[in-house]
This record gives structure tokens, sequence and C-alpha cells, in this order.
């Protein structure tokens, strides 16, 4: 037989990895090697698991609501429950890079390297695999679905409808029980809020998400977004998520949970209904279904900013979306 030559494979000859052997020595067959990778994948995988557990809350915004509070959970779960299923693809995929990579023979050329045996998976494999992904994916499923059906049943009664409407570059908020209007987002502490998004010009995303708000602002329409109850006083912010234009930045408004007192003592600063705004209980208030036309405005004065001349001439474009008012 010439040097350098890959020997023919026939009755007497022995195949490495073909009868369940390794490259690697005896005793070191697939079933061994299939151990090893599932000892580090579940080692990693319970190491990546804790990790997330601390820091995915570190790197959430504090919930102060119980649509954030379910929002800041689905999160961790969702997390959680990747970390094995990306991490067993990995750990196969580096293992297999690492151990059983070929390397040119001393005497001979790569392309005569032959290929390794082909790998089909048993019937047992294939059920175990399916089964496994398959009850995932109804999990997740399974999980969304009641959180939908907790945000959307049994809204609580007299919720403090709150207008919002979403203008370049700025937010505008009426409470049209009070008959006030201001840039400036002001929430009672443990009132159910609703509330009603529109547009005046082009596509916004109205967005708080220490209270798990986030939705779409279109022009000409309301949307509703799920009900509320702020449960946490402190100062958040309202921010715009979808690209509106040059100044999309600097859309943002500044959100203040109050108590009731306090809340009470602005809207009737602001020349707002101070029994309204007191008021805690009695019949629901009417609101426009979701996705509906935009209804006509009050008579309540409208607070209008828009940006005045060519954006070049702007020093500082939140000077001119009415901040403070």
């Amino acid at each position: 037989m010439t040097p350098g030559t890959p020997e023919a494979s026939g009755p007497g000859t022995h195949d490495p990895g073909r009868d369940g052997t390794s490259r690697d020595g005896p005793g070191q067959g697939t079933g061994w090697h299939i151990r090893r990778v599932l000892i580090i994948w579940a080692v990693l995988s319970v190491v990546v698991i804790a990790l997330a557990v601390v820091i995915v809350p570190l790197v959430t915004p504090k919930s102060a609501s119980s649509v954030a509070g379910f929002a800041n959970l689905t999160e961790l779960v969702f997390t959680v429950l990747a970390v094995p299923v990306s991490l067993f693809v990995w750990v196969f995929v580096f293992y297999s890079l690492v151990v059983f990579r070929e390397k040119a023979p001393a005497a001979g050329r790569v392309e005569d390297l032959e290929d390794g045996p082909p790998l089909q998976a048993r019937p047992w494999q294939q059920i175990v695999w399916l089964g496994i992904t398959g009850a995932l994916a109804l999990f997740l499923v399974g999980w969304g679905m009641f959180g939908f059906y907790r945000q959307t049943t049994d809204p609580p009664p007299n919720p403090l409808v709150v207008d919002v409407t979403g203008q370049q570059w700025t937010w505008t908020y009426y409470y049209p029980s009070l008959g006030v209007q201001s840039h400036v987002l002001e929430l009672p502490l443990d009132r159910p809020v609703e509330f009603r998004i529109t547009s005046d010009d082009v596509l916004h995303g109205f967005a708080i998400d220490e209270l798990g708000v986030a939705m779409d602002a279109n022009p000409g329409f309301y949307v509703t977004a799920p009900i509320v109850t702020p449960t946490r006083l402190g100062t958040m912010t309202a921010r715009c998520v979808e690209l509106c234009g040059l100044y999309h930045t600097y859309m943002w408004t500044q959100v203040n949970v109050v108590t009731q007192a306090d809340f009470t003592a602005w809207a009737a600063a602001n020349g707002g209904n101070r029994a309204v705004a007191s008021a805690q209980g009695g019949a629901r208030s009417a609101r426009s279904p979701p996705s509906t036309r935009a209804p006509a405005r009050s008579p309540a004065p409208r607070i209008t900013t828009r940006l005045i001349g060519p954006p070049a001439q702007l020093d500082d474009p939140r000077s001119a979306c009415g901040r403070g008012c």
C-alpha cells in the first residue's frame, strides 16, 4: 500500500466512529461524549439561570403597577426557559468544534480526508425532542393568554380617563372628567387609570415602562390601553417609542404619581373639578372602544405646541415642546 494513501475499508479494517468508538481512544465512544456534553450543558444551565435570576430584575424597570409587574415576571420566566434551550445547541456545537475537529494527516493532503459517518436520529430521540419543544411552546402560549385574560377581564370601576395626544414632539394629556389639560402627566396613587391614545400628525408610540403601558398613537383614532393602577409614588417618564421625525429623541414628558390629596389639589389649582378629582367610587366613566375614530374635543382650551421655523433655528428642541407646563 502506498504511503499517504487512505486505507480502504474492508471486512478486516477498523473505522473509528462507525462502531461506537472514538478517535480519542478506547472507552470514549459516542455514549461517553454524549454524557460529557450533557453534564457540561446541565452545569452551564444552572449557572446561567442563576445569573439571569439575579441580573434580569436589575436591568428591568422597577414596576409601579400590576401590569408592569406581570411584564417583568414574563421577561424573567422567558429568559430562564430560553437559557437551557439555547445552551443545548451551543454546547453541542462548540464541543464538536473542539473535540472532533479534524487535523491534516502527517503525510497527506486535507483533500484526502474522508467524511465522517452520517448521523441519523433514532425515533425515540425525535419523539423526546418534539415532546419537549411542543410542551414549551404550549406553555408560552398559555402564559401569554393568561396574562391577556387578567388584563382584559373584570376591569376596575371608575377609572380616571386620560386622553393622550401625541404631536411632534411632545405629549398632551387631557382629563375629560376634570376639564384639565397639561403636558405633565399627574396620576393619583392606587386609582385605576385608562389611557385613550391618539395622534395629531404622524404615528407615535406611547410608553411608560414602570406602568407597563406601551401603545401606538395612530392619527385620527383612539386606542385604549389596558387599565393600570399606579402602586408606587414617584416620578417616571413617558416616552415615544416610534421614530416620528427629527426630534423623536426629545419626545418625552414627566409622569408624577402622587397621593390622592395632592392630585385633588393639583386638579383644583389647574381649574379642574375638585369633587370629581377626589372621587374613588361610583359608576364607570364613559369611554371610547378600542381603535375607534377620535371623537370631537371638549370645549376646554387646547394646549397647542408646535415648532416654529426650521429645525436649524432651534438651539434646544425641548424648549419648544412646552416642558414644565
